[in-house]
């Protein structure tokens, strides 16, 4: 769970990178962050290497990605298939935080998972890849009108499921 909540723990606390507007060596340097291990849990760690690894993809910064998610595969015993497996419901999770930010209604399929959300808090998966039943919670943010200089706070409900909406 700790290693999904972190997956991007490469940014700041206030974080104002625009995804697809950064320049590539800052995106980079944030990736390096995420996934350099922190060793208070090599567990999360490589939670958090899996994601970023699979963010760079095969460009700049790869091979140091892997090379960090070898040395964890090694230094925790997760088998590869089991870290696979991890990494992607940690994508499933990362894609739904992503749209759930939009407060709109959209679809989207992740590897075979397709996600709706009706724009308002409501978030079906299916096929169903938690051990919970559902999940329901609080997500704690900032209105993004005058975002980061601005900082007014919103908590917004969240209800995640197995049925379409």
């Amino acid at each position: 769970m700790r290693g999904v909540a972190d997956h991007d723990r490469g940014y700041g606390e206030l974080d104002h990178d625009d995804i697809g507007a950064v320049a590539e060596e800052r995106w980079l340097d944030i990736q390096r962050r995420g996934f350099a291990p922190r060793g208070e849990d090599p567990i999360v760690d490589l939670v958090v290497a899996l994601h970023v690894r699979r963010l760079i993809g095969e460009g700049p910064g790869y091979d140091e990605a892997d090379a960090v998610v070898s040395q964890l595969l090694a230094e925790t015993g997760v088998s590869r298939g089991d870290a696979e497996a991890a990494d992607l419901v940690t994508n499933v999770c990362d894609v739904i935080s992503f749209e759930f930010c939009f407060e709109a209604p959209g679809r989207r399929e992740v590897r075979g998972y397709r996600l709706e959300l009706d724009g308002e808090g409501r978030v079906g998966v299916d096929p169903w890849p938690f051990a919970a039943s559902e999940l329901r919670g609080l997500v704690a943010g900032f209105e993004a009108d005058g975002y980061p200089g601005r900082l007014v706070p919103v908590v917004a409900p969240f209800y995640v499921h197995g049925e379409s909406l």
